[in-house]
């Protein structure tokens, strides 16, 4: 098991994971972190038309994926 650290980056703005969260596969944290952003989308209204991303990083500080808070449709379900 590793641990992964997911950090919210908004434009030059970087807010650090300070615990982070242990995953057994580098797949599973690309797929948390996805999830992480499509929550961000919906429920941040001020995050949407920001250059918003989630960045996971590895144990060593290596940024590792990186998922972006946005939406290819502007008709996204659950937005207000």
């Amino acid at each position: 098991m590793h641990r992964f650290f997911f950090d919210l980056l908004i434009g030059n703005v970087v807010m650090l994971d300070p615990g982070g969260m242990i995953h057994e596969h580098v797949g599973a944290t690309m797929s948390a972190a996805d999830t992480m952003a499509r929550h961000l989308f919906v429920w941040r209204a001020e995050l949407r038309d920001r250059d918003a991303w989630i960045r996971v990083r590895d144990g060593r500080g290596r940024e590792i994926y990186r998922a972006a808070v946005w939406s290819e449709s502007t008709d996204r379900e659950g937005c207000d």
